[in-house]
């Protein structure tokens, strides 16, 4: 996998934009073309129920673009070794990037709260050359050469990748200055917090409100989303603290907290996605474990 991908990665850097986008628009559609009948329903269904659309029909048609969108995404960061800060800054257009130049200057540590919406790993890589001392959570790979691949394309990008398990280097990077980039858009398990998305209980994680909470840092949300072509916007929303600056909270207090700032940030996540459909992974079983912690607890 690791040599398959660096020789497509080599190729498609030699490839005149045309023929990249022609590649791009074909990988997308042979994802579709291969995704189980079963997974389909799933995304229609779940586009239907959050209420995007009643149409049938259009479910399925966002559903389509929300995974062929991953022909081009997979062509931009396979373009990365071609990539200098000028050219990925022509592809970017910022909005709310004062949040970030403020909080640069202050020096304080800060949580990055993202999703699985638009190309999120381009995100990173912008954010990482623009000089923002971006620290990437990310999943570790089932398989080796894949996760070796992926992560040294991110530490090309000037980014610094720890796994979900360092608990305690983020704590280090944060007390450093660093931002912790986290994606909480996706089931959680019976690990997660019960809070409102789309108007329904949905088990969400919590991980960016309890690190943030440790001494109270901004959780900015930040997304971005594809204008055109190969170009994307980043928006950054103002940050959020989970405590009063100064406050001193009892424990239950906090708690509530945590799940207060939660909540925020899935209102943000959800107006996101309302905005912009087709850039969410509806593939994606969302309330597989909400209905399974329902169902375990006879609730409705």
């Amino acid at each position: 996998m690791y040599t398959f991908m660096k020789i497509l990665s080599f190729l498609i850097c030699h490839m005149p934009a045309c023929m990249c986008h022609g590649l791009g628009r074909f990988l997308g559609s042979f994802f579709w073309t291969f995704v189980p009948k079963k997974r389909k329903k799933l995304a229609q269904r779940q586009i239907l129920e959050c209420g995007i659309t009643n149409d049938a029909a259009e479910a399925m048609a966002i559903a389509k673009k929300s995974t062929t969108r991953f022909g081009p995404m997979i062509v931009e960061v396979l373009s990365y070794p071609r990539y200098t800060k000028d050219i990925l800054d022509s592809k970017i257009t910022f909005h709310g990037r004062a949040y970030l130049d403020e909080l640069k200057a202050s020096g304080e540590g800060a949580v990055f709260m993202a999703s699985h919406a638009g190309n999120w790993e381009l995100l990173g890589a912008v954010l990482a050359m623009n000089g923002y001392p971006l620290i990437s959570v990310a999943q570790e790979q089932n398989s080796k050469s894949a996760d070796t691949f992926i992560n040294e394309y991110r530490v090309m990008m000037k980014q610094h990748v720890t796994y979900k398990t360092g608990i305690r280097d983020m704590i280090r990077f944060l007390a450093d200055g660093h931002y912790i980039g986290l994606l909480m858009d996706q089931d959680p398990g019976f690990a997660g917090v019960m809070v409102k998305l789309f108007g329904r209980d949905t088990l969400t994680a919590d991980g960016p409100a309890k690190l943030a909470g440790i001494r109270n840092y901004p959780i900015l949300s930040i997304f971005i989303h594809e204008d055109r072509p190969y170009h994307h916007v980043v928006e950054v929303l103002p940050p959020i603290r989970p405590y009063p600056v100064g406050a001193v909270l009892s424990k239950e207090e906090k708690k509530k907290a945590m799940y207060d700032v939660t909540q925020q940030l899935n209102d943000r996540l959800e107006a996101h996605i309302r905005q912009y459909p087709e850039d969410w992974f509806w593939l994606h079983n969302r309330w597989k474990w909400t209905n399974r912690y329902k169902a375990k607890h006879h609730l409705q």
